[in-house]
């Protein structure tokens, strides 16, 4: 009876410590996704990079214009350029279990979605003039899993 006891005891307390370890890594990555929201809210090299990229959107030619070549070192295909890599970051961090999906998702979704179609003539173009169909492959998985339905919430969540 002695060991029974001992061993459903060992088996409660691995269980408790597992809990324990995956609740602390789900913490993490909620704290690291809302620690770099805030810090690119608050960065002002962002944040006149996204109001140009929004600006030069709204633009009857959009952005593709700024993926010709010799526009390739402009201010305006920069800015482009970061306002991108920004979003192909976040999806990296997202796979790599460094961001929470869940939580980017509700501060971004509709963000991540309007820069993708915004950003796509411009994506395309860039591909097809440098022949890298993998560019801002990233960014487009990331505008693919936001243009899904929201999945229903989980009581426990891990992941």
């Amino acid at each position: 009876m002695e060991l029974g006891a001992a061993l459903f005891i060992s088996i409660a307390t691995v269980g408790v410590a597992l809990w324990g370890i995956l609740s602390q890594r789900a913490i993490a990555r909620r704290r690291a996704t809302l620690e770099h929201i805030s810090k690119m809210e608050a960065d002002a090299t962002f944040i006149a990079a996204r109001r140009k990229f929004i600006e030069l959107s709204k633009k009857p030619e959009g952005l593709a214009p700024w993926a010709a070549d010799d526009k390739d070192t402009s201010s305006e295909a920069q800015n482009i350029r970061l306002v991108l890599n920004e979003f192909e970051i976040v999806s990296i961090g997202i796979q790599l279990g460094i961001f929470d999906y869940e939580t980017y998702r509700r501060w971004f979704q509709l963000t991540v979605v309007r820069f993708w179609s915004h950003g796509a003539p411009y994506i395309q173009a860039v591909r097809a003039r440098t022949n890298h169909p993998a560019l801002f492959h990233e960014f487009e998985e990331l505008a693919r899993w936001m243009n899904d339905s929201p999945k229903r919430r989980k009581w426990l969540r891990f992941r």
